[in-house]
């Protein structure tokens, strides 16, 4: 076969800049589809890591083909629209915040003949440019209008993802974290790619072909997994085995166990015998499956079925069940990767070492367990009868994606296992449950913070295992101590969740002390963590008093979900469209805030407070339940300082309630 050339280079914005690059999405290509939750993602990541000061940060590789128009610089994008597209939405958004950066121009591109155009065109589709252009003030292209842009595939997304990369730029100076000029010299020159060239006449579906045929690509966690097995002298397939049961976190810990170790005596093995493993219980695993660990990485490339679970077929007393009646299918909130440092911050706390050096992410795997790579077979082996624990507790105590049967998508949830005997076969069964209050508390959790390190599972799983938890009660009340120190802590969210995985408490600020941060005129600014955090304590209220709500609250306040949300509403707009305004200090008051979805904010629009109010009663569903506090001022046309400054006080007092009880 035909040797394919691919080039390739380092890239950065700055070298975008500077070697005048410029970039085509061809018309094959899919629309933007990376949802506000994707962006603001990304741009936070970035954010901590200009926070630490880290040298640069990578987002990957990128394929291209280089057009030649003249002496033009033009690439035709293969692979990484989407992260090329939000990096010049990046840089957009710099600019319509109006800060001073390298940034501000970078979207916009000029030819030797003096001509502005967008750096980023898309082939064929006129209102994309037309939006790119306009956005990045250009006079001779035309922003769509608001109604064109909800309505266009192609637009909606840029649009949406612009608008919250935006607000997120304008918060930077006021959150105290990184001020907007060293983030945007951040962006500029330390956020950093590959951009693989192929040739412009080359096939694209041999192409592709090639790429899918041409082997295994290792992941972070198969290269962990062939240095750590290195250390391991006796009992490979053993450990290999329990490796292997934690790492497929698309099914339920119990089925991959039984997979692996098909010839244990399931009969009379309970759910709770899973929690730890015994080397004794699970002694009869099926010795005609080939060990896969201890293997060099080559040889890891080199087999197909690394990582896959053995199931061989054979009589036996036992069979797994996702449910009885419905199917249910989970998804986890964080992937492997991440679970096996969390695991690894676990076998640090229960055995009194250190923290982690780096920063939790997971491409930073291996950097992360530099110390146990260079450790001893005693240490390796007890890290992975840890993550056998720490997966046991995660299926078991931590909330995933479930899809129904009878639901349109899927929800955040926990399930509980059980088991049964029909003719003579035990099954366990998984069941989802109720909503419950850790279901709530966790969705806070997984939708705020640095959602790439999900800080809290670290004390939350280790203080399962160190206190023994069954009871969903006892679960509950691990949870909220650790919300609650985590939120009023005065560390970083890094060292509060390692000192309460060891039990200790990190240093705190008294709720006294942080309600003061209630008191400014923050507006958007405002954490969304504590708007979502008091939907949870609103929500408590309410199920405690359900019998009191009406059967189409009822109906309603069943139906609610905490849900990723990323826009902040002024409920007496700021800009009203009868005019009416506020001093700056009420319009700007956590008493006027609520935190929505881009597209309920945006039905929401600058319409008076009545209207807002008639739009909320009609819905079939709680946007938030912040908003049916608000909207449950009886008297019409009320929405002025004093009612604000009540809600506030309300609300604060939601607040002291929970952190002072």
């Amino acid at each position: 076969m035909e040797k394919i050339e691919v080039k390739t280079e380092l890239l950065s914005l700055e070298k975008v800049w500077s070697g005048a690059y410029q970039f085509v999405i061809p018309s094959y290509q899919r629309p933007y589809v990376w949802s506000d939750d994707d962006v603001l993602l990304l741009f936070r990541d970035i954010k901590e890591a200009c926070r630490l000061k880290e040298p640069n940060y990578f987002i990957g590789t990128i394929l291209s083909s280089r057009i030649e128009q003249g002496e033009e610089r033009i690439y035709e994008l293969i692979d990484g629209q989407q992260r090329t597209t939000t990096l010049m939405l990046m840089a957009i958004a710099f600019k319509r915040a109006d800060v001073q950066s390298e940034l501000a121009e970078l979207a916009v591109y000029t030819t030797k003949e003096g001509k502005a155009k967008p750096r980023l065109q898309f082939a064929i589709r006129d209102q994309v440019q037309e939006l790119l252009g306009g956005l990045a003030g250009l006079k001779d292209y035309q922003t769509p209008s608001r109604d064109t842009i909800s309505g266009d595939e192609y637009l909606k997304q840029i649009g949406t993802a612009l608008d919250v990369l935006t607000k997120e730029v304008k918060k930077l100076d006021s959150d105290g974290k990184v001020s907007a000029e060293a983030m945007g010299d951040y962006l500029y020159h330390q956020v950093q790619w590959v951009n693989n060239i192929v040739p412009i006449q080359m096939d694209l579906n041999r192409l592709f072909a090639t790429m899918n045929t041409a082997g295994i690509q290792l992941e972070q966690a198969d290269i962990l997994k062939a240095k750590l097995f290195k250390l391991i002298k006796t009992d490979k397939a053993q450990y290999d085995a329990m490796w292997v049961a934690c790492e497929h976190l698309e099914n339920y810990f119990e089925r991959n166990v039984r997979k692996v170790f098909s010839n244990a005596d399931w009969y009379n093995i309970d759910p709770e015998h899973l929690a730890s493993f015994d080397a004794e219980r699970f002694a009869a695993k099926d010795e005609t499956s080939e060990p896969l660990s201890g293997l060099s990485i080559a040889q890891l490339a080199s087999q197909v079925s690394a990582s896959t679970i053995h199931d061989n077929t054979k009589q036996e007393k036992f069979e797994t069940y996702d449910l009885d009646v419905e199917t249910v299918y989970c998804r986890p909130i964080i992937k492997f990767p991440l679970l096996l440092i969390h695991a690894y911050r676990v076998y640090l706390a229960l055995n009194d070492h250190n923290d982690i050096e780096p920063r939790l992410h997971s491409d930073r795997l291996l950097e992360i367990f530099d110390p146990l790579i260079h450790g001893d077979e005693q240490s390796v082996k007890l890290f992975i009868e840890t993550l056998w624990q720490v997966r046991y507790q995660f299926d078991r105590w931590v909330v995933k994606w479930i899809e129904r049967d009878d639901a349109t998508d899927a929800q955040l949830g926990l399930t509980y296992q059980s088991r049964s005997k029909s003719n003579d076969t035990y099954y366990i069964n998984r069941t989802q449950k109720e909503l419950t209050n850790s279901v709530l508390l966790q969705s806070v959790r997984n939708f705020t913070g640095e959602r790439s390190a999900q800080y809290w599972l670290t004390p939350f799983i280790s203080g399962l295992i160190r206190l023994s938890i069954k009871q969903d009660s006892d679960a509950l009340e691990l949870l909220e101590n650790i919300d609650n120190k985590m939120s009023l802590s005065v560390d970083t969210q890094k060292e509060a969740s390692f000192a309460l995985a060891e039990g200790i408490e990190p240093n705190c600020q008294s709720w006294q002390s942080k309600s003061t941060y209630f008191e400014q005129p923050l507006g958007t600014s405002f954490e969304h963590y504590w708007f979502q955090k008091l939907e949870y304590l609103i929500w408590k209220q309410m199920k405690a008093s359900e019998s009191s709500l009406s059967s189409e609250e009822l109906n309603k306040f069943k139906k609610y979900r905490i849900t990723s949300k990323n826009s902040v509403e002024h409920v007496h707009p700021q800009n009203e469209e009868y005019k009416s305004e506020l001093a700056y200090e009420t319009l700007n008051s956590f008493g006027n805030l609520v935190l929505l979805s881009p597209s309920e904010n945006s039905s929401y629009s600058n319409q008076d407070v009545d209207k807002k109010r008639i739009d909320f009663d009609r819905k079939s569903h709680f946007d938030a339940l912040k908003l049916r506090e608000m909207f449950a001022v009886k008297e019409l046309g009320l929405w002025g300082k004093q009612q604000i400054d009540n809600h506030l006080e309300d609300m604060m007092t939601v607040f002291k309630q929970h952190y002072e009880h």
